[in-house]
């Protein structure tokens, strides 16, 4: 962890973590889908990608002084991720509120039913989908900088 500034920068160990757990469950969770037919697999896929395409344009990533300001991204490489999301600044909007909510319910939510057929598959994903929650709330989100995040649990922001 460096810092720019007063924003912190996240640790090689902190973006293998989110990333892995995020992206291994996202594909894991199409997987799943994939004995349904490809429809709903790549369904599942074009779902997590607009709805967090949508997240990082208009929700939280839009407000966030990791990128901006230290050029630094705990999701993508920094350069993509700044080609695709504009600064934005102010309180969520209550729809912007509502796609981070349903980006992430609807990720995990979404390949359940489909996993309980596999219960290998779904312990694994359920495994992958917790770790990465841990991982972000439990860790990344109490030394965010992104004020206007819901999860945002930084004494500093209290």
């Amino acid at each position: 962890m460096k810092t720019c500034g007063n924003v912190i920068t996240f640790g090689f160990g902190e973006k293998l973590w989110i990333r892995s757990t995020f992206y291994l469950s996202v594909l894991l969770g199409a997987y799943g889908l994939w004995p349904a037919g490809p429809g709903p697999a790549l369904g599942y896929l074009a779902f997590v990608a607009v709805s967090y395409g949508l997240l990082m344009r208009y929700s939280v990533c839009a407000r966030c002084p990791h990128l901006f300001v230290a050029g630094d991204c705990l999701f993508l490489p920094a350069p993509l991720a700044r080609m695709l999301v504009s600064p934005r600044a102010g309180r969520l909007k209550w729809w912007e509120a509502g796609v981070a909510l349903a980006a992430a319910v609807g990720t995990v939510a979404i390949p359940v039913y489909w996993l309980t057929a596999e219960p290998l598959l779904l312990a694994l994903f359920l495994g992958l989908s917790i770790g990465y929650v841990i991982g972000l709330v439990g860790h990344v989100c109490r030394k965010c900088q992104v004020e206007v995040c819901p999860c945002n649990r930084n004494p500093a922001f209290k």
